[in-house]
């Protein structure tokens, strides 16, 4: 288009000049010639091709702009439905999760309130069957020790009647002697006397031995009623006392009692004292013949709970007696040793009453280690309510 302006440009700034310097027949022929118009219609064509072509451009771009712009709506309304979505669920599922909370919530308040009457029913229940328990031992321990009393009667007497009895076997013996052709085949009075001594000497211990058990079991019904009385509690005070109180003992098994750094326990101060007592006790009972005996008791500060140890170095417990050794009336090993088989069951029962638990590791020929873990602070409230 700018070549074709300066061609008709020049073509009528020569007519100009033509006309200009006079030769106005070169100029009319230079016009009439036709080239001029030839060249502005060719301008005129190439002008509106040239709109012509914009216009296609122009629909054409605006026709992709629409084509955008509704993209761009309908990606807006999309994300705008996505968003409303997104909240509308989250808006769902906090209601929800709310609701199933405070479900949870009066499902968890109604079982607890269930919980506390079952507990309530059950503390009941075990307190009744306690005390019955308690009961029938006091009462059998009473009944067991009326026949008893008589049988130790009985043989008092026999044992007053033993010289008027082998007096009259002794003259009886001489007479048949006498009235016999041989003296051997009489009866032998330092025989028969030896052997009813033994009988007597049978009853007098299974009696003692009764005895024994009825007042255990008696000890252990009194025990299960006396009320415990929580207390701070210095513990090397305690087992130093309870050493002092073996010393005795100890000196007769040729055994050293050690006492480490024990932490203090708010707890009963008579049931910690006869539960290391008995653990002591045992552990100086059942040492190794010949060997010094060596008895640590040491202790240690756990997040909710104190551990006391009293480790030995006497004959040991064989694993399949763990148990065993634990039951009432039940004992293990060689039986060698006085005892009732009642001082590690009490044991167990007082640490469980007052809220801990006891446990035995042991070798045969090793020694062996009790571990008592009580409460850091007890109370018999607290107890009873575990314990339910």
């Amino acid at each position: 288009m700018d070549a074709m302006i300066g061609i008709k440009l020049a073509e009528m700034n020569r007519s100009i000049e033509l006309y200009g310097a006079g030769r106005r027949e070169q100029a009319q022929a230079l016009v009439r010639s036709g080239d001029g118009r030839a060249m502005m219609n060719a301008l005129r064509d190439q002008i509106e091709t040239t709109i012509a072509d914009e216009g296609r451009l122009l629909d054409r771009r605006t026709k992709d702009a629409r084509q955008t712009n509704a993209t761009l709506l309908v990606l807006t309304l999309l994300g705008a439905g996505l968003i409303a979505l997104f909240g509308g669920l989250s808006v769902f599922f906090m209601q929800r999760t709310i609701r199933q909370r405070e479900a949870a919530q009066s499902e968890l308040a109604a079982t607890n309130d269930n919980l506390e009457q079952i507990i309530e029913y059950r503390t009941a229940d075990l307190k009744e069957a306690n005390d019955e328990l308690q009961r029938f031992a006091y009462i059998v321990s009473h009944d067991l020790r009326a026949p008893l009393v008589n049988i130790m009667g009985f043989t008092t007497e026999l044992e007053n009647l033993r010289k008027d009895i082998f007096d009259e076997i002794e003259k009886l013996r001489k007479e048949l002697a006498r009235l016999q052709a041989e003296s051997d085949t009489a009866p032998a009075a330092g025989n028969l006397a030896s052997d009813f001594d033994e009988a007597i000497g049978f009853i007098k211990s299974s009696i003692t031995k009764m005895d024994r058990l009825i007042n255990a079991v008696l000890r252990l019904s009194r025990e299960g009623r006396r009320e415990f009385k929580p207390e701070l509690v210095d513990m090397n005070l305690l087992l130093r006392s309870i050493r002092d109180t073996l010393a005795h003992q100890a000196t007769e098994a040729n055994a050293n009692v050690t006492i480490g750094d024990l932490p203090a326990i708010t707890s009963d101060r008579f049931a910690l004292e006869q539960v290391f007592s008995n653990l002591v006790d045992n552990a100086l009972k059942y040492l190794r013949a010949g060997v010094p005996g060596q008895i640590e008791i040491t202790g240690r500060e756990m997040a909710t709970a104190m551990v006391y140890e009293v480790k030995d170095n006497g004959r040991g417990i064989d694993a399949s007696d763990y148990q065993r050794i634990f039951e009432l009336f039940r004992r293990a090993g060689v039986q060698d040793r006085p005892g009732e088989g009642i001082g590690l069951a009490h044991v167990r029962a007082l640490v469980r009453r007052i809220g801990g638990s006891l446990s035995v590791k042991s070798e045969l020929g090793q020694g062996a280690v009790f571990t008592v873990s009580l409460p850091r602070f007890w109370s018999e409230q607290k107890d009873r309510s575990e314990a339910a």
